[in-house]
């Protein structure tokens, strides 16, 4: 039962790991700019194409966590390949003995048509 306060619509979900991680790199990010905000006379050294370096920096970033994603992708996969021979195996084995079952059934149908025809007969 729900209270009264609490409904499916306004229940909070946990937020995901990537979220979190957007929400800590906006954060650090505007600290840095309060930071540069607050001392303007502060500056990187002169000599580097910090443009370059922070765009290679995420490209890096980019291709670190496609190749990641990529390999997660790839063990779930081949874990998935055998819960689904299992579960072949174990639905050939239900299909399997559904029949001898049937077998079984149908054999005593005969074994029993064939002993009332035999049986009103006593010569």
């Amino acid at each position: 039962m729900s209270t009264p306060h609490t409904s499916k619509k306004t229940k909070q979900k946990k937020p995901c790991v990537v979220c979190f991680r957007i929400r800590y790199f906006l954060i650090f990010s505007g600290l840095i700019l309060i930071l540069l905000w607050l001392r303007p006379d502060w500056r990187l050294p002169p000599g580097y194409d910090y443009a370059a370096i922070v765009g290679d920096l995420f490209l890096a970033a980019f291709l670190v966590v496609l190749a990641w994603k990529w390999l997660v992708y790839r063990r779930s996969l081949k874990q998935q390949q055998p819960d689904a021979q299992v579960s072949e195996e174990q639905s050939r084995a239900q299909r399997f003995e559904a029949l001898r079952q049937a077998a079984d059934a149908a054999e005593r149908e005969i074994a029993a048509k064939n002993r009332d025809e035999a049986g009103p007969r006593s010569e």
